[in-house]
């Protein structure tokens, strides 16, 4: 997660994570094209004047799922059911209800993705381990677990990255899939087992334990401005539902 230093960094990862997924919630219970077209424009504003975002940003991280969107729509729109037909033409009738329908769960998918991005760009990965630690109350032993092998990402594309230039420097081809893959995913397989070990090793030298009782460099609070995010984007969204259903 590369997080910006924007306002919405700031906020208290659990409960920006919990505002998010109970906006996500309500999405999939709303059947209205226009209210989930507001829900997904308001993560888009957010974004963009609390989160950091910039119009090109936003662009290139969208730019795939638009592509999904337009799939999504008219898959649900050329075989939908309805009565009010607007064009039909061998297997294929569009109706205005299938037409509703096939915006409305595109517009959903897209709001999924758009507070998905606003969380992991504007989230510091160590905070919000500490913050699953101290406002979830999740064992420390499974958080630096999941820490640790998030971190590791990173290593194998590097490697990955290295065993390629490799190959070509030394010129291998392997036109046969199933051993090129056994080619990288072998050096790789024994990498990450060596990489584990070295892990445990240092956390168990340094005094690591499953105990809870324990001191932390870096601690996460709920303050006043992080209940104050959770109620705000909540309250929008509900009198958005009230107004535009």
């Amino acid at each position: 997660m590369k997080v910006n230093h924007s306002f919405l960094a700031t906020i208290n990862p659990t409960c920006k994570l919990f505002s998010h997924v109970l906006v996500m919630l309500l999405l999939m219970v709303i059947t209205d094209v226009k209210v989930t077209f507001l829900i997904w424009f308001l993560a888009v504003l957010i974004g963009l004047f609390l989160g950091g975002w910039t119009i090109s940003y936003l662009l290139k991280r969208l730019c795939p799922f638009f592509w999904i969107f337009i799939l999504i729509f008219w898959m649900m729109a050329a075989f939908g059911k309805g009565q009010e037909t607007i064009w039909q033409w061998a297997w294929f009738h569009v109706t205005q209800e299938s037409i509703n329908h096939g915006l409305t769960i595109a517009f959903r998918m897209l709001a999924f993705v758009t507070y998905g991005l606003l969380f992991t760009s504007t989230t510091n990965l160590t905070l919000f381990i500490m913050s699953l630690i101290h406002q979830c109350k999740l064992s420390p032993k499974w958080a630096y677990g999941l820490l640790a092998g998030i971190r590791l990402i990173p290593l194998f594309q590097s490697e990955l990255n290295q065993l390629k230039m490799a190959h070509k420097v030394r010129g291998y081809k392997e036109k046969n899939g199933w051993k090129m893959f056994l080619s990288y995913a072998v050096p790789m397989f024994t990498q990450g087992i060596r990489k584990s070990e070295r892990i445990a090793i240092a956390m168990e030298a340094r005094g690591f334990s499953r105990a809870k009782n324990r001191t932390y460099y870096r601690t996460t609070k709920v303050a006043l401005r992080d209940g104050g995010y959770l109620v705000s984007i909540l309250a929008i969204v509900i009198v958005m539902i009230i107004i535009f259903h």
